[in-house]
């Protein structure tokens, strides 16, 4: 069934700017949970040529990094996490409430159970300002996924392109993945489609619990990757020349058969995709559906994370700039015409992964707040008066805005935020 959304631009509501947000969750009693940089920007020069955080003498950021809105009304109910984190990046909350949250300047994993202090972490891994690459050193950690057997899963990250999986201790227990990011890997990579098990910045997690499986978000590769959650064994992998090459995050939700959430990235270049969220079916790893803002003030830009509700009903985006959250709430579903993608199972061969195109990427995708479509003629109707509209639309923004398409990508990839 295809989606169709609706934006809720009213939401949420806040007194106060925020920083670039970072990462969005999903409490279980339903309440929206961001984690934001405050006054803390991730610029080129934020790490040094060893990826250690240069501005660590300036302190942690002194607002409140973790603020929980109810998801109706867009309240605040909390916030806390001042003069903790330097550089937020990752945010899970699991099945017992624990807060798990990642920051790529200290290069540190943290639980929080708030019953038990919101000051003091339950579990803490890695160490505080110094990058690695053994079990317990991280070198800019991006998310963390937990199973209900409490074992748990790191992306490590920026510089190692790895998964690590723990026990509930927090015992290390496997890790796989190589680096195939061109700005961090220390090795030359062979020609052609890079092979699974390699990551250019695993950059979010999703577990699929009843295919007990973890997927990754494999970010400069526009690919989700999915494996065994006991061994770590690679499954399948996903991709769409709809989403392009850069996908930021990956969510599951278990109805009609099983669907990936994602969010794309800006490009690298002028004919790059738009950015958008995709909605793919698992089995088939076709692209069904689309939303994104369908009010030009808050348009995608950077965005970085997203959350779902379990049965799809609201989706929530985090947005590095503009700093704020968005929120999509489910109208209802409609038939879908599914388009071009490419899904990847175990024991395919590599060599034919990526090359795809899609002939009926538009048919597919329908953005938040469409219009129905009630006969040919009132069809025909509205696509004229779309078609004038948009010319306009296009000749104004030409002129004012044409910056942007060449200095979000370009910032975004030198800066490393995602």
């Amino acid at each position: 069934m295809l989606a169709n959304y609706a934006y809720v631009s009213s939401w949420p509501i806040l007194d106060r700017k925020l920083g670039s947000v970072s990462a969005v969750a999903i409490d279980g009693a339903g309440n929206v949970v961001i984690f934001h940089r405050g006054s803390h920007v991730w610029s080129f020069s934020s790490f040094d040529a060893q990826n250690v955080y240069v501005d660590a003498t300036g302190g942690p950021i002194s607002q409140h990094t973790v603020l929980k809105f109810t998801h109706d009304s867009g309240n605040l109910l909390q916030e806390w996490g001042e003069n903790l984190f330097y550089m937020p990046h990752g945010l899970t909350i699991d099945h017992e409430q624990n807060y798990w949250l990642t920051d790529v300047a200290l290069h540190q994993v943290f639980k929080f159970d708030l019953n038990h202090s919101l000051t003091e972490p339950v579990l803490t891994l890695g160490t505080r300002f110094e990058p690695g690459n053994d079990m317990y050193h991280y070198c800019k950690p991006t998310s963390v996924a937990v199973l209900r057997t409490g074992e748990f899963f790191v992306a490590d990250g920026y510089c190692n392109g790895r998964i690590v999986k723990y026990s509930p201790e927090g015992i290390p227990i496997l890790s796989w993945g190589r680096n195939s990011f061109f700005l961090t890997r220390t090795f030359t990579l062979a020609p052609g489609p890079v092979p699974t098990n390699y990551f250019a910045i695993p950059h979010a997690l999703a577990v699929v619990a009843d295919r007990d499986l973890l997927c990754v978000a494999d970010r400069e590769q526009g690919r989700v990757q999915c494996f065994h959650t006991a061994n770590g064994t690679f499954h399948s992998q996903y991709s769409s020349p709809e989403i392009g090459g850069r996908l930021f995050s990956v969510k599951y939700v278990a109805s009609d058969g099983g669907l990936l959430y994602t969010i794309n990235g800006p490009g690298l270049d002028l004919d790059s995709v738009p950015v958008g969220g995709f909605i793919l079916e698992m089995d088939s790893g076709k692209v069904i559906s689309r939303f994104q803002p369908n009010n030009s003030k808050h348009a995608f830009s950077n965005p970085h994370e997203l959350a779902v509700v379990d049965d799809g009903s609201e989706v929530y985006v985090a947005e590095l700039d503009p700093q704020m959250v968005h929120k999509f709430r489910l109208i209802s579903p409609q038939p879908s015409t599914s388009s071009l993608a490419s899904v990847r199972s175990e024991g395919e061969n590599t060599s034919s992964f990526g090359h795809y195109s899609s002939a009926s990427g538009m048919n597919s995708a329908l953005t938040a707040g469409s219009i129905g479509i009630f006969s040919i003629v009132s069809t025909l109707i509205v696509t004229s008066l779309l078609v004038i509209l948009m010319a306009r639309v296009f000749c104004f923004r030409s002129g004012q805005g044409s910056s942007r398409v060449d200095e979000v990508p370009l910032r975004s990839m030198a800066n490393e935020e995602g």
